[in-house]
């Protein structure tokens, strides 16, 4: 019985996320109350605060739904024994791209932190999250460098950071074009092709990168 009661109550905090991400998605964070996700996930606005402690915590968590699994498949390609750590990142990126175009929760929860969050007594708070994602993202996109760089697999003068910086910067570009224009921007043609010709410039031929 106590196993049934875990398993609705993770059920019910992910009707609660869909609806959150959706009312987001619809209206933006400052126009969304804890009511109206209530009323979208069919509970009551009780249950909504037995999970989350205030609208900030249901964003970070529809954001985290997203971000974990992300950023964990970053770090695999800094791993300490990895031997081709900037090819391992490239696909690492490629199938991000993928993801952000075949699954919803994804582009949404993307849309949402970047495009649908207004100026509001909760900038602050909403600040914080982007703020987090911008550098756990940049920290392990570094780490991945730093280990080619290591490996004698970036081109002379190339500096891990710098490389990083523009990687990063580049990707946030691409993909925030993407969301403001997808039928213009095709993410995963124009997002590897950016990618490609980034690592390109910066690796040597140890990197072993895909030529596709």
């Amino acid at each position: 019985m106590a196993r049934k009661t875990k398993e609705e109550a993770l059920v019910t905090r992910e009707g609660i996320l869909d609806a959150a991400e959706a009312c987001f998605r619809e209206h933006g964070m400052s126009r969304t109350s804890l009511e109206a996700i209530a009323v979208r996930a069919g509970v009551t606005r009780g249950a909504v605060y037995w999970h989350f402690k205030n609208k900030t915590d249901v964003l970070e968590a529809v954001i985290s739904r997203v971000t974990v699994p992300f950023l964990h498949g970053l770090e695999y390609a800094s791993r300490p024994e990895g031997s081709t750590p900037l090819a391992d990142l490239r696909e690492k990126l490629r199938a991000s791209f993928a993801d952000v175009v075949d699954k919803p929760h994804v582009r949404n929860a993307i849309e949402v932190i970047e495009l649908r969050c207004e100026i509001s007594a909760e900038t602050t708070q909403v600040h914080d999250l982007r703020q987090a994602g911008f550098r756990n993202t940049h920290a392990r996109i570094n780490a991945a460098f730093k280990r080619a760089e290591d490996l004698g697999q970036l081109r002379a003068g190339m500096s891990a950071h710098a490389c990083a910086m523009a990687l990063h910067f580049m990707i946030s570009g691409v993909m925030r074009a993407y969301l403001v224009d997808p039928e213009h921007v095709d993410l995963q043609r124009d997002g590897m092709g950016a990618v490609d010709l980034a690592l390109g410039a910066m690796a040597t031929a140890a990197a072993r990168l895909p030529r596709d």
